[in-house]
């Protein structure tokens, strides 16, 4: 007993890690905590019960015990008669597309079983992608299996069908025509297509009088005219974060949601890969009001109201050109004229090490700024970089390709002069500023037209609703950033009676609405071209369409961009230009004089602008920061909370300019002071049965002309309580109060790194020599024995490997109610701790699943051996002998297990009639009374296991195998292999000095292991 008092009261060195305040201040309900980690404890019920629902519960033991002789349904199955040719029933087939998810571009790899698509992954020849993919891409498959999505067009609300659209158009738009398009306009979304574009540009030209508007989550106006400002019309910068030694990040959540997040995450993990002593890893400095992706991986990090950040870098700016950036070219006006605001001490200290970290890093610097910052700030950036060194080595510039066309805004003004207009954006109405009153502009239009995938608030705005097309049932094309032009291929016919935007507008110029024709037609260059075509669908994007970034010069001619479908100039140089002095400073910096709360808008992580909203995996998905599940919120500081004395969970009434919003408060540490962070993209009630009584419509509190963020917004105290299933306290690994804490996350600095090399050493609770077994272990230890290792340094937190988990395994989801108690399935949970200053700390996440322990605790308890070991040291469990006695799961110190309490995947079948579609039939579906948890994707190693010995192969070759997870991960965070080939990558990795076991204490020997996380800070300001 001694001795396990003195193991007891060992102190690892080690930061404090905590899930919330409340976790901080010990205030977080034990009692309720048991609740939802203990077996014992979740005979509750789901609802009042009635006699006959008593009965039921008392039956559940006995029903559980017998889950194994289910009786089924009668299902009557009809043979294939006759196989099609290069069709084997069972094998999946691939193919290459690409789709606008989220605001970027996605090479995508498209898995087919047996005619229908189950699963997307990111295409390894796509320039951009490379392979990988985000949360976004992963969910969209789900989406095509919507059970809401409309199914035939209707006008008026009634059900209609396309001979009847096509008849009235015909009419229609015969008499726009021959009034020269006087009172026809557009409003489009950013297709990010060529076919789009063209066909677009042929209807402007056919009337010449019609006007286009853009509106879109993801599109970047404040960044091209702060390009514009400098002379750099039609071009928008494209950061290399690869090549970067130093980013200073103002207001942009690069890892999040903003741009081309994919390719940013790959290029920054990149820079940040520590395999030694000798390894050079990239510094990130960001400034933020909200805590995003992108701040949980900064080395620095500082609060700050968004209204302050122009202020900011103007002082930034003032100190580099103060402490010897040679000013560029022409700009030697605009440089005089920079004036610094006043700032805080801390703020102070940050201008000058910023400043002086870039100054040092000339050539390699790079600053980002986030479209939620006006246009100045981005001019501001701009001219920094060239100042820097900046251009050609960490930033070029590329074409925007857009169409010229008016915002939002703009149509309301114009919407008395508009006859018909025709909008080509899923729900604007939703998910736009609420002072536009856009549903009222649209009723008061005599014809409207909506083309989108759901009967929505825009739909019932308007007269005819046009049901469109999931991109994978559709022919198009998208233009990423970088110019590659990826083709999207449809892997299956519509399965409703669906058209594409591309088809639609097809039909309106007269080309007709066959969308293979339509997009070959954008890139037919004659005789031969069928087979060109097929090398691109097979790639998946056009080959040679990837431009160089332009590198812009003082001096140079002005540089002409095309939009798509217009011709290209012979020869062009872009140029800077420096003369607009007032716009790049941006006039008169002055706080505004109203209330000091300042109300920060951002797209939901999870829902993104609501794209996501009626997609029950996304919906179940945590958010990255609060950990909340199917409810927004709004995020307050510690402090701002306390001023306002509200507490997590309490209601509290937002105003603007006579615009009211009621929503539930949530502390989050790292929020800035005096700021309300509203995360939109939920609260829609007309986009399907999943997204109805979701979450709250922060848009009705924004105004067009501040769609981001605006200082005077009024913050009160609401009525009553509302009730968040938030899973940051849940699966806790953490010991009870009175024993030392676990060291679950090991972090350093990289000095510290390089001067203790072991410093995960120093974590540890236990030394190595003292963890004896009483036994020696039966395990086998030859031939293939898998594991995994998970980088903390790169992880950012995304949840891309959750939703990968989710599909690829066929997971079930719950519900808001039984989140709430405990019992969600998500088989890896990303764990988020804060750790340091409560008021400014950092956050470090944590992919946590199954670790196939080698001595797995869990293996002894069960009493049928449903859950054994195998050969290669996977820890597998056989479904149809678990009885459900959860003793697995209450000896498991992970915490990874999950409990079928009722049949959740009979529950889902209920809910959306086509869920079955998605399924991969290679994973069994489970039913009520079993356990489950992560397998290692055991169907993937048995399938390559199969090829590689139809191959002659002794041993599958190390990256054959992938799991989801690391199929996902944009960051290359995850890799999985065999630990007993000296040669693998996984081998490596286990060797690499950082390398840990979590809770290598109780002797488990788990397979997954960690990398400890690394921060690069500035030691002046850390």
């Amino acid at each position: 007993m001694s001795k396990l008092i003195s193991i007891r009261g060992r102190k690892p060195a080690a930061k404090k890690q905590w899930r919330s305040i409340d976790d901080l201040n010990g205030s977080v309900d034990a009692a309720d905590l048991t609740d939802v980690d203990s077996p014992n404890a979740q005979f509750d019920t789901e609802a009042d019960l009635s006699r006959r629902g008593f009965m039921g519960v008392t039956l559940a033991g006995a029903a559980a015990a017998l889950s194994g002789c289910i009786r089924k349904d009668v299902e009557y199955i009809v043979p294939q008669t006759e196989r099609p040719e290069d069709f084997i029933p069972g094998k999946p087939a691939f193919f290459a597309t690409s789709a606008v998810i989220a605001g970027e571009v996605h090479g995508l790899l498209a898995k087919s079983q047996d005619g229908r698509p189950i699963k997307l992954d990111g295409n390894p020849r796509h320039p951009v992608t490379q392979g990988k993919s985000s949360v976004f891409s992963q969910a969209a498959i789900m989406d095509l299996y919507d059970p809401d999505r409309s199914q035939a067009p209707e006008v008026d609300g009634a059900h209609s069908d396309w001979a009847a659209w096509d008849a009235w158009s015909s009419s229609h738009f015969g008499d726009l025509k021959r009034a020269g398009g006087k009172g026809l306009a557009f409003l489009v979304d950013d297709q990010r297509s060529p076919t789009f574009n063209r066909l677009l540009g042929d209807l402007l030209k056919a009337y010449p009088a019609a006007k286009l508007f853009r509106s879109d989550a993801a599109a970047r106006p404040n960044g091209d005219a702060g390009a514009a400002l400098l002379g750099l019309e039609g071009l928008r910068p494209l950061p290399n974060f690869e090549a970067a030694t130093v980013v200073v990040a103002l207001d942009a959540d690069f890892l999040g949601t903003d741009g081309e997040v994919v390719r940013a995450t790959r290029e920054f993990s990149a820079a940040r890969k520590v395999e030694d002593t000798s390894s050079e890893m990239s510094r990130l400095y960001v400034v933020e009001a909200q805590f995003s992706n992108t701040g949980f991986m900064a080395d620095n990090r500082l609060r700050l109201k968004s209204s302050l950040i122009r202020g900011f870098g103007l002082a930034l700016a003032k100190a580099l050109f103060d402490g010897g950036l040679a000013v560029p070219a022409g700009a030697a006006d605009v440089v005089a004229a920079i004036a610094a605001p006043a700032l805080s001490p801390t703020e102070e200290l940050w201008v000058q090490q910023v400043s002086k970290d870039l100054l040092a890093a000339r050539g390699t610097a790079l600053i980002v700024v986030g479209e939620r910052q006006p246009a100045s700030v981005h001019a501001l950036a701009n001219l920094l970089n060239a100042a820097l060194g900046a251009v050609g080595t960490t930033v070029g510039y590329v074409p925007t390709n857009d169409l010229a066309a008016g915002t939002l805004t703009e149509l309301v003004k114009d919407a008395g002069f508009i006859d018909t207009l025709v909008v080509v954006n899923e729900n604007p109405v939703d998910r736009t500023a609420g002072s536009l009153g856009l549903h009222h502009v649209l009723k008061k239009i005599p014809h409207t037209v909506h083309l989108g995938q759901h009967a929505n608030e825009t739909a019932h705005a308007c007269k005819w609703h046009l049901p469109t097309s999931h991109f994978l049932e559709a022919w198009g094309d998208r233009r990423s950033d970088d110019g590659t032009v990826g083709l999207q291929q449809p892997l299956i016919a519509p399965m409703f009676g669906t058209r594409s935007e591309v088809e639609v507008l097809g039909g309106l110029t007269g080309e007709g609405n066959d969308g293979r024709k339509l997009v070959m037609a954008t890139w037919a260059d004659g005789p031969g071209f069928e087979t060109t075509w097929r090398a691109w669908l097979n790639l998946g994007f056009v080959d040679g369409s990837t431009e160089a970034p332009v590198a812009p010069s003082a001096g140079a001619a002005a540089l002409a961009i095309p939009a798509d479908g217009d011709a290209a100039p012979a020869a062009a140089t872009a140029a800077f230009s420096f003369s607009d002095t007032a716009g790049i400073l941006g006039g008169a910096h002055s706080p505004a004089e109203e209330s000091p709360i300042e109300v920060v808008f951002i797209n939901d992580p999870c829902m993104y602008d609501g794209a996501f909203t009626n997609n029950p995996w996304m919906q179940e998905l945590p958010e990255p920061l609060g950990k909340l599940t199917w409810d927004n919120a709004a995020f307050l500081s510690p402090k701002t909370a306390a001023s306002a004395g509200v507490t997590s969970g309490q209601m509290i009434k937002l105003e603007l300019e006579g615009r009211n919003l009621s929503i539930p408060a949530w502390i989050t540490p790292g929020v800035a002071d005096d700021v309300v962070v509203l995360p939109l993209g939920r609260g829609e009630t007309r986009s399907g049965r999943f997204a109805k009584g979701t979450g709250f419509n922060a848009n009705s509190l924004r105004g067009a002309d501040h769609p981001w963020f605006r200082l005077g917004v009024g913050l009160s105290k609401g009525s009553g309580d509302f009730v968040l299933a938030t899973t940051q306290h849940h699966q806790r690994m953490e010991p009870r109060d009175g024993w030392a804490a676990r060291p679950l996350v090991r972090e350093n600095t990289l000095a510290e790194f390089r001067n203790t090399p072991d410093f995960v050493q120093g974590y540890e609770l236990l030394d190595e020599h003292h963890i004896k077994s009483l036994w020696t272990e039966p395990n086998v230890t030859t031939g293939h024995q898998w594991g995994m290792t998970v980088d903390l340094n790169s992880c950012t937190g995304c949840n891309a490997c959750a939703i990968a988990c989710t599909a690829e395994n066929n997971i079930s989801t719950v519900g808001k109610e039984r989140v709430h108690r405990g019992r969600e399935m998500s088989w890896i949970r990303i764990d988020r701790y804060f750790t340091g200053d409560p008021d400014n700390p950092e956050v470090v996440t944590q992919p946590v699943a199954c670790a196939h322990c080698e001595t797995a605790p869990c293996e002894g308890v069960c009493p049928v051996q449903a859950t054994s070991h195998t050969p290669e040291g996977l820890n597998d469990i056989a479904y149809n002998r678990c009885i459900g006695t959860r003793y697995c799961a209450n000896n498991c110190p992970y915490k990874v297990r999950r409990f079928n309490f009722f049949n959740y995947a009979k529950e889902n079948d209920a809910e959306n009639e086509r869920i079955s579609l998605v399924r991969n039939p290679d994973v069994t579906v489970r039913f009520r009374g079993v356990i489950e948890k992560c397998t290692y994707c055991v169907q993937r190693i048995n399938s390559a296991k199969i090829e590689g010995k139809r191959d002659g192969l002794r041993k599958v070759p190390d990256g054959r195998i992938t799991s989801a997870c690391q199929d996902a991960c944009p960051a290359s965070a995850i890799v999985f292999g065999d630990i007993n080939d000296p040669k693998t990558q996984v081998a490596k990795l286990k060797r690499n000095p950082r390398n840990y076991a979590m809770l290598a204490e109780l002797n488990i020997r788990p397979r997954t292991s960690f990398l400890a996380k690394l921060r690069n800070p500035n030691p002046e300001l850390a």
